[in-house]
């Protein structure tokens, strides 16, 4: 194995946090035009049938050592005196304000959590700079994309990097032309440049052969002959379906829901169609995540509960 192959084994999530809560929508949508992978998730519901909205929050809690501080910061196995200082240390990187609808939530921050979890998860790229813990105060917002990851392609010989972009908004359509305004102003800007330049700096683990490996694939501060550069983009927004989910048991209830939430698959995938008709940079590859939410300003209360 060679060094740059050993990145994929340092993905952190434990798959079974992803079945806990997550599911996945199979769909034969497809983007023309550009490289775009559609991939509809779902919060799965209790025996109550009720969302596990707070499951999903508590457990996305659990991961913020992992995502927060980088491994070359802490012990490899830590004990329960380390884990206890670390969580704190991890706390209070985050702001936690309030959440309504009249006054959201500007940070994101549980939005890129989840978008982390999904990557890590999903498309089984590691996280490569812990951009939480740069953040000289935890006021600050981090700047740039909303997470960087990287995986070894093995079939095709190269290094995948994956910029993040989390948008979780009331609107479905306003939270997809965010997004991809976002990546758009992104490379306008030439931020690639800078993120580059974070990985070689603030590599997350403490392996110099495999932070060089990565590294040498990044000449002059832009991706090397066997570098791809993907998106993944996180879109969450509240979802009317949930207002009229029928059933006399939670599979009845899950199968209504799936059916709704396929309908409206649909609708997103030409809503995100229209945006990547007028997008210039049609080299860039996507990942295009959605997720439903009864309502995002909950979800983001819970996780901001789970943080108090």
């Amino acid at each position: 194995m060679s060094a740059a192959e050993g990145l994929n084994q340092q993905i952190s999530i434990d798959p079974k946090d992803y079945e806990d809560c997550l599911g996945a929508l199979e769909h034969q949508l497809i983007i023309n035009g550009i490289k775009a992978e559609i991939r509809l998730h779902y919060i799965k519901f209790d025996g109550n049938g009720q969302p596990m909205v707070k499951a999903l929050a508590n457990m996305l809690y659990n991961q913020i050592i992992e995502y927060c501080i980088s491994s070359r910061n802490r012990p490899e196995q830590l004990d329960s005196k380390q884990a206890a200082k670390l969580t704190k240390e991890a706390r209070q990187l985050f702001r936690h304000p309030q959440v309504t609808d009249s006054s959201p939530d500007k940070t994101g921050e549980a939005g890129e959590l989840l978008l982390y979890f999904l990557v890590e998860s999903v498309l089984k790229a590691p996280q490569i700079v812990s951009k939480m813990e740069l953040k000289t105060n935890h006021k600050d917002e981090v700047k740039g994309s909303d997470g960087i990851h990287a995986k070894y392609n093995e079939e095709e010989g190269i290094i995948e990097f994956y910029f993040g972009e989390s948008k979780l908004y009331k609107s479905s359509s306003d939270a997809i032309s965010a997004a991809i305004e976002s990546i758009d102003q992104f490379h306008n800007i030439q931020m690639d440049e800078h993120e580059y330049t974070m990985v070689t700096k603030h590599f997350k683990y403490a392996n110099e052969e495999l932070k060089e490996a990565i590294s040498s694939f990044i000449v002059h501060g832009k991706p090397g002959s066997n570098v791809r550069v993907n998106h993944a983009c996180l879109i969450g927004y509240d979802f009317n379906g949930y207002n009229s989910l029928s059933g006399d048991s939670p599979k009845a209830l899950l199968e209504d829901f799936l059916t709704k939430f396929l309908a409206d698959g649909t609708r997103l995938t030409n809503l995100v169609q229209n945006k990547f008709d007028s997008f210039s940079k049609k080299h860039l590859f996507f990942d295009v995540f959605f997720i439903p939410f009864p309502s995002v300003v909950d979800f983001r209360n819970a996780f901001n509960e789970a943080l108090d």
